[in-house]
């Protein structure tokens, strides 16, 4: 399915990144102009508050009219400056200027001033922005005697807050086309193995098993193409190991349909003379079915147990009876090959909790796979007590199982000696159900071999003792009930 090019992850990892960007960019613009605006404003402030003080200090000297002095310090520091009398108007001269100046007449706020507060008003006049700051003059004796106003020019302030915000706006468009960029590129670089994952996920899922990515990554993004990868050779040797299944159980179903077939043929034509052929026949014909059965029955128990629907009918089962049935039951079979089996017994009698039916079944498969694969030696069936556990073992002096094949010799379909499987029969079920079985039954199964030594299967089940096994057996025990 195509995908929008505004949904793909890579534009939808940029965009965030560069509106985080964007928004931290705008944060940090706002808070520098405000800044700096505060700090230009109050610096013009403060010199004007400066220039008034030393007026007023100076008229308060009385050593020279005061006329000249304001004239002489206007023109100097290129205010306007006005003296305000003791009874709140201004002189002619000054009454004049402010005329002339258009300056408006709500901004001297003389209650105050002659209050002796300080009055300090931002004014517009004539299309300019002015800062006026009006100081008081006492006498000794703390009296009002008169004021001092000092208007000056705050064009020069506004210019460098226009210019300083200019130059905070071309930064930031700077900033954010370089961003721009870099997020571009970060995303796609982020995005791309994704990009890569999304597109072998869907050959893997069209069936292309041998698909692989490379890991150059020790992040998680490398982590998840080493599962992705791991997945598909988890597939593709699933799907290999069902192929040879299938291959192998229609050979097995096939071997005993043609004997069946066969021999039912040659006896249905009278082809088989004498008591003794016919019987022969037949007991080939009954051996073949039989092997049919056992199979057939493989196949569903598995899939019963697969789907979880498989009857168990758990009870104190003797570890010792156990033991000697299920070795009995094998014996023939392996004594015909010249291999002993040899049985050891608990110290103390020991009982499990389980199905005694499914527990038989699981030894006889692991002594029958023991003794198709050993061809002298012997077989030991042993059973120990680990403390509130008990360890029942099957070993062999067969060839051993490689150690690569270990891992996946209880997967169902999965058989080690393939190029052997038809001389030793079976159908690469019976460790599946052994495993299985055990865990169904609250036990588990592990395999330890060594190559040209043996190997040994290792089952764990929770124990019982003898008080225990020879209650009334109505009692279940604690985590196993089905």
């Amino acid at each position: 399915m195509a995908m929008k090019r505004w949904n793909r992850i890579d534009v939808k990892l940029g965009a965030v990144m560069l509106g985080m960007f964007v928004a931290v960019l705008l944060l940090l613009g706002v808070v520098m102009g405000g800044l700096f605006t505060k700090f230009t404003t109050k610096q013009s402030h403060h010199e004007a508050e400066e220039l008034a003080a030393h007026v007023v200090h100076m008229l308060q000297k009385q050593s020279y009219a005061a006329n000249d002095l304001i004239g002489t310090m206007a023109e100097f520091s290129n205010v306007d400056i006005f003296l305000l009398r003791a009874d709140g108007t201004f002189s002619k001269r000054d009454a004049e200027l402010i005329r002339q100046r258009q300056y408006p007449d709500g901004i001297w706020d003389r209650p105050n001033l002659l209050a002796s507060r300080q009055v300090e008003t931002e004014f517009s006049a004539d299309g300019k922005w002015l800062l006026l700051h009006g100081k008081p003059m006492t006498d000794e004796n703390g009296r009002f005697i008169g004021g001092v106003y000092v208007i000056s020019s705050l064009e020069a302030m506004k210019h460098s807050i226009r210019s300083i915000r200019t130059m905070i706006a071309l930064t930031g468009a700077g900033a954010f086309l370089v961003t721009l960029g870099l997020v571009f590129m970060l995303s796609r670089k982020l995005s791309r193995p994704l990009l890569q994952i999304e597109r072998a996920a869907r050959r893997i899922a069209r069936g292309e098993l041998e698909t692989r990515l490379p890991v150059t990554r020790k992040d998680e993004i490398g982590s998840l193409i080493g599962a992705i990868n791991d997945l598909a050779g988890e597939l593709q040797r699933y799907r290999d190991t069902r192929n040879e299944f299938f291959a192998n159980i229609s050979h097995e179903l096939r071997t005993p349909i043609t004997y069946l077939e066969g021999y039912a043929d040659v006896l249905s034509k009278g082809l088989v003379h004498g008591e003794e052929e016919q019987r022969k026949t037949l007991d080939i014909i009954a051996q073949e079915a039989r092997r049919l059965m056992v199979l057939i029955r493989e196949l569903f128990d598995l899939a019963k147990m697969e789907e979880g629907r498989i009857d168990l009918c758990p009870e104190w089962v003797e570890v010792n009876g156990l033991l000697d049935k299920s070795a009995l039951k094998v014996k023939l079979r392996a004594e015909s090959k010249g291999i002993g089996i040899h049985v050891r017994h608990p110290r103390k009698e020991q009982y499990v909790w389980a199905d005694g039916n499914r527990m038989e079944q699981i030894l006889i498969n692991l002594l029958d796979n023991a003794v198709s694969f050993t061809t002298k030696g012997e077989i030991v069936l042993s059973a120990a007590s680990e403390g509130n556990r008990i360890r029942i073992e099957v070993s062999d002096t067969g060839p051993g199982i490689p150690a690569e094949e270990l891992p996946y010799i209880f997967e169902r379909f999965y058989r080690v000696e393939k190029s052997r499987s038809r001389q030793h029969g079976g159908s690469g079920l019976g460790l599946s159900i052994v495993k299985k079985l055990a865990e169904l039954q609250g036990g588990t199964v592990e395999v330890r071999s060594t190559p040209g030594t043996g190997t040994s299967f290792i089952l764990t089940f929770p124990a019982g003792d003898a008080a225990e096994g020879k209650g009334n057996g109505n009692g279940k025990r604690p985590g196993f009930d089905r």
